[in-house]
This record gives C-alpha cells, sequence and structure tokens, in this order.
C-alpha cells in the first residue's frame, strides 16, 4: 500500500491511496472463514458449510467493508503523520474515478481531496470595540421598583410601603434604612445584570468584527460540498449556495480565528476546574466552601458530577465557560472605547433597527 499527496493550490490538498488485493486478502480470508464457523444453513451442520458457499454469500460485503477499514487507516494515519491541519473531514475527488469492483481489482487508486486552514495571524490590539457601561436611569430605576412593589402586593392588593420591614425582606442581611440606600441597591442588582448583558453583546460584536477584518482565504468550493456531505442528505448544493457567503463562510472563518487565538494564547484553554467552579457559582452562588468540612465539600462534589454527568449539559456549560473566559480576553486586549449610557441608550446603539418601544410598554418594562 502506498499514499502520496500533492496540492491543488494553498488549500487543497490531494491525497492517493493505492492499494493492492495482497493488502487485505488475508483478513478477508480470516473474517470468512469465522463467518464459515458460526453459519447456520439448511442442510449443513454448523461449521460445515463449504467454504465457496460462504464466499458467495458474503465475500463482497466482507471485501468491501475489509478495504474501507484499509483505505481510512492508511487516509487516518497519513493526516496525523503529516501533522495536516484539516478543515472538516477528507472527501472523495470529484476529479477522479474511484474504484468500482474490488473483488475483481488487483490493484487499486483510491483519491481524496483534503480541505486545509489558512495559517491566521489576529493582533486584538488592532481591533477596537466600544464596551457599553449601563448604569440605571433614574427613569430604568423608578420602573424597576414599581415592579418590586408589584410583585410584593398583599392578598387584598395593597401595595407595599418602602419602609425598613420591606427592605429588609427584599435585601435580608442587609441594614437599609432609608428610600436612597434602597434605590442604590436596587441599581446595583440592575446593573450587575446590565454588565452581563452588556459582555454577551459586546462578545457577538467583537466575533463579527474580527470575522469582517481578519482577511484570509478558505478552500471554498470544498467547504461547499463538505457542508452537503455531512448533512445526511437534509440540505441541498442549492441550499448551501443561497447561505454560504452569509452564513456558512462566516462560521467557518470564526471557527479558524477562534483556533488561531486559542494557539497563540495557552492560558485560554480550559480547565476542568474552570468548569466545576462555574457549576458551584450557578448552584450554590458566592458559597465559601473553604471553611466547609470534609464531608460538606464531598456532598456539594457529588452535585457537581451529577450535573456534569450529562454530555450535553456539561457541553453547554464548557461552552458558556469558554465563551466568558474570551470575553475577558477581548476585553483585556482589543482598544476599548467604553461608553457611558443607560440600558434604553445601550439597547438604541446596538440594535438601531429596533423600533422605538411605546410609551406604555416602556411603563410596563
Amino acid at each position: 500500500m502506498k499514499t502520496t499527496q500533492t496540492m491543488d493550490g494553498e488549500l487543497i490538498a490531494k491525497i492517493q491511496i493505492d492499494i493492492e488485493k495482497a493488502d487485505y486478502a488475508d483478513e478477508v480470508t480470516k473474517a470468512l472463514k469465522d463467518y464459515q464457523r458460526k453459519a447456520t444453513v439448511p442442510g449443513f451442520r454448523q461449521g460445515k458449510v463449504p467454504f465457496g458457499m460462504i464466499q458467495k454469500m458474503y465475500g463482497a460485503s466482507v471485501t468491501f467493508d475489509k478495504l474501507n477499514r484499509k483505505v481510512s487507516e492508511a487516509l487516518n494515519n497519513h493526516i496525523i503523520e503529516n501533522k495536516i491541519d484539516a478543515i472538516g473531514y477528507p472527501l472523495p475527488d470529484p476529479e477522479k474515478e474511484q474504484p468500482a469492483d474490488p473483488e475483481t481489482q488487483e490493484t487499486m487508486s483510491f483519491f481524496f481531496e483534503v480541505g486545509l486552514k489558512p495559517q491566521v495571524n489576529v493582533n486584538l490590539g488592532d481591533i477596537t470595540m466600544d464596551y457599553y457601561n449601563i448604569k440605571a436611569s433614574e427613569k430604568e430605576l423608578d420602573a424597576t421598583i414599581s415592579r418590586i412593589q408589584e410583585n410584593n402586593k398583599a392578598e387584598d392588593g395593597t401595595m407595599p410601603e418602602l419602609n425598613e420591614e420591606f427592605f429588609k425582606k427584599f435585601f435580608p442581611g442587609k441594614d437599609i434604612k432609608d428610600i436612597e440606600t434602597f434605590r442604590k441597591e436596587v441599581a446595583g442588582e440592575m446593573e450587575k445584570q446590565y454588565v452581563i448583558e452588556a459582555d454577551r453583546m459586546f462578545y457577538n460584536l467583537a466575533i463579527e468584527k474580527l470575522v469582517g477584518e481578519v482577511r484570509f482565504d478558505l478552500p471554498d468550493a470544498f467547504l461547499r460540498r463538505w457542508i452537503v456531505a455531512n448533512s445526511d442528505g437534509k440540505i441541498t448544493a442549492e441550499d448551501v449556495e443561497k447561505d454560504y457567503d452569509r452564513t456558512y463562510a462566516n462560521t467557518f472563518r470564526w471557527q479558524v480565528i477562534e483556533e488561531a487565538i486559542a494557539k497563540a494564547n495557552p492560558e485560554l484553554v480550559l480547565k476542568e476546574e474552570e468548569v466545576r467552579d462555574f457549576v458551584r457559582k450557578m448552584y450554590f452562588g458566592q458559597l465559601d466552601i473553604t471553611g466547609m468540612d470534609e464531608d460538606m465539600k464531598k456532598r456539594l462534589d457529588g452535585i457537581v458530577d451529577a450535573v456534569l454527568k450529562d454530555e450535553n449539559q456539561r457541553q453547554n456549560i464548557h461552552n458558556q465557560v469558554a465563551d466568558q473566559k474570551l470575553t475577558e480576553f477581548f476585553k483585556k486586549n482589543m482598544k476599548l472605547n467604553t461608553v457611558d449610557t443607560d440600558y434604553e441608550g445601550f439597547v438604541k446603539a446596538v440594535m438601531p433597527e429596533m423600533p422605538e418601544m411605546p410609551e406604555a410598554e416602556k411603563e410596563e418594562k
């Protein structure tokens, strides 16, 4: 068996695998003899079915299976040994004719195309981004406090008074004696949520800007074919053509950029303890575990283990933590233009296409 590689431009590798029948014939024979030992055919005792009959019954499928395995193994080994940085997975070369009848051909050649990731250098220091520092306006604060009162009405519909008793109920553990201090506490809670929203929008806009400004080529023709091949028949070439430039290409571009950033900055690699810490905070808030006894720590760890046991949940949490980590990295390494605003101004700035909300709805918010 022989594997050779040539390049078609900078982003497509052509791989040819030449294989002879002798490379897999012994494996085919061994598999057929296993079938012979186990086969039950009317008129023959188990294990006594003639080998020729077994070969006629199963030879084609076994040959196809063993040949495919050999070719796949050779292809994977070539990619690993030559450190080929592929995007997607290899596809049959559409310009070459593949072997049609492996049972009769003594020598066969298989042809593949591999899309290659472009080499990209990302200098985050060249990217300027707005970061919105959102403060609670008096209007927004009034509306929030009104909602708090509305949600805490008595059974007879009486609105609660803004007094020390109510302040203690809403902020247990805090000594709040006057309305001004209460308003400051409410504003602080609102602004914590605003930070989450500002970070999320910043992250999305940063990705959009990187995809738009970091220029490089992709093996687009290969990727169009790969999308169709990877869709299990759910996506046609026509579907891809409609959405490639607007959607698919941007997804691939971000994948390449993100990997380039991670490769250049190993501190971005997510550690298991970071994932576990995220789960602890998600379920137990800022609970201080340093003073806990070992039994309590084990119980908490058991809860974390149970949450992360579900692979879908683990992947979702992993993605959230990775996004948060990358957001903070962007904030530290990009040029930030801090924009002080209230929430209404933030929405208008980041989503200018949205129609202005009617006053009645603003009051409800």
